[in-house]
């Protein structure tokens, strides 16, 4: 194998399969923060497609961390088809809330959420929990009271779609901040690709004043060890080249160029998460 200098920020994903019971992800895979560059950042990424309860019996759990909790469609024509209908307790009163589009539920550091429920399916669907620690820890809390059904509304979100640059860079994008996030030091963007070139063509390499995950992922829904694309991005100021064609991470510290990214192959829409450890998008490009 030939020596890379930035050869260990760029993963392929591993999935497996879902062992919580039939609700729960048929297929997923989950990322530490010891596999993103020691980020403050883990994630799971997973395909559900039964009813029922995801944790039967466990009822809500909080967290010492920020967490949010995202669930889109594997459509390859539109972000904004979810295909499952989904109930969501809040608080330790439990208080339900149902949505049957993509939304994204903010859990803050302590708010209990769950038990979480899959009402309907009308077609395979996925879920991403992005939380903002290098390791995943849960407490269980006890039901407590009630509220008017309100008191936790606000945490949950429905993600609208925006139509993106095109080409080869993104169909559809959905793009969420802090400030839309209950003030969470998070900026996410979720992109639907379908065609080959240069993501940004012209512009060079980019650098953020935060931390970043990319996030590459196929739409396969029975094998989502499959990406359908083959991409190319450079990395460093030495422009170091790292091309998959498997779902892969690749994790950037703040302030290390990378771009251009080249899309050389497609055979199937594929999706693309860039999560930012910052309140908002910032980018300065540079030669």
């Amino acid at each position: 194998m030939v020596k890379t200098k930035y050869g260990q920020l760029v993963k392929q994903l591993t999935f497996r399969k879902g062992t919580m019971g039939k609700a729960n992800a048929r297929e997923l895979t989950f990322v530490p923060g010891d596999d993103l560059a020691g980020f403050n950042l883990n994630f799971i990424l997973g395909v559900y497609n039964q009813t029922g309860d995801w944790a039967p019996g466990r009822g809500a759990h909080a967290h010492s961390f920020d967490e949010c909790l995202i669930f889109f469609g594997y459509d390859d024509d539109d972000l904004s088809y979810l295909g499952s209908d989904m109930e969501i307790s809040l608080g330790k009163e439990l208080e339900k809330h149902n949505f049957s589009v993509p939304t994204v539920v903010v859990a803050p550091e302590g708010v209990p959420h769950c038990p979480l429920i899959t009402m309907k399916v009308h077609k395979p669907f996925g879920h991403f929990h992005l939380a903002l620690s290098p390791n995943y820890t849960a407490v269980p809390v006890k039901p407590e009271g009630k509220t008017d059904g309100e008191k936790y509304r606000h945490l949950v979100k429905k993600m609208l779609v925006k139509e993106g640059p095109g080409g080869a860079n993104a169909k559809q994008l959905i793009s969420l901040s802090a400030d839309e996030l209950e003030g969470l030091n998070l900026n996410f963007t979720m992109g639907l690709y379908q065609e080959t070139g240069q993501w940004y063509p012209g512009k060079g390499a980019c650098v953020h004043p935060y931390d970043e995950c990319l996030i590459f992922f196929g739409h396969d829904v029975d094998d989502l060890s499959y990406l359908g694309a083959e991409l190319t991005i450079e990395i460093g100021k030495e422009h170091e080249k790292h091309t998959f064609n498997v779902p892969t991470v690749v994790s950037l510290p703040k302030g290390l160029p990378h771009f251009p990214i080249v899309c050389n192959k497609v055979d199937k829409p594929y999706g693309v998460v860039q999560v930012g450890l910052g309140p908002k998008y910032e980018a300065r490009w540079i030669d």
